[in-house]
């Protein structure tokens, strides 16, 4: 795979769940390391969890996510990306409403015959907590 492919795997989350999930395999391990969610072999669970992200409810938050870099080939690799949120509501019971936040993550994709057999991401959580005028650990200076 490369960073085009990953790209429009992220833009089905706007969507077009169905397409989204035939990139995945029956036999598959998800996880979202920040979220606590591991999901394994079961694509209804899966895509009840990706609905979060589709942007059509019009009640619901806005979630926008961009390819910045992969490294890797077709068997797999590690996808760097940004995910912006218009936060119409609280988020993970953050009070959030009215707020756009931006963060950075990194997913580790694995492939077999062009699908996803693996997918595990990590997000930088404190920016969000930062963003949100949370409490979060604070920025180191190395200058």
């Amino acid at each position: 795979m490369n960073l085009e492919w990953e790209q429009n795997w992220l833009e089905l989350f706007n969507g077009e769940l169905e397409v989204l999930m035939g990139n995945y395999t029956d036999v598959f391990e998800y996880e979202d390391m920040n979220l606590g969610v591991r999901i394994v072999n079961d694509k209804p669970k899966l895509t009840q969890l990706f609905k979060t992200f589709e942007n059509r409810d019009p009640d619901a938050s806005l979630h926008y996510f961009s390819a910045t870099r992969y490294h890797g080939d077709e068997r797999g690799g590690a996808l760097e990306w940004d995910w912006e949120i218009q936060h119409k509501t609280d988020f993970l019971g953050l009070p959030a409403a009215g707020k756009v936040t931006r963060v950075q993550g990194i997913t580790i994709h694995q492939f077999r015959e062009g699908k996803i057999i693996l997918e595990r991401s990590l997000w930088d959580t404190a920016s969000l907590l930062q963003q949100l005028g949370m409490p979060a650990p604070a920025k180191l200076n190395f200058q």
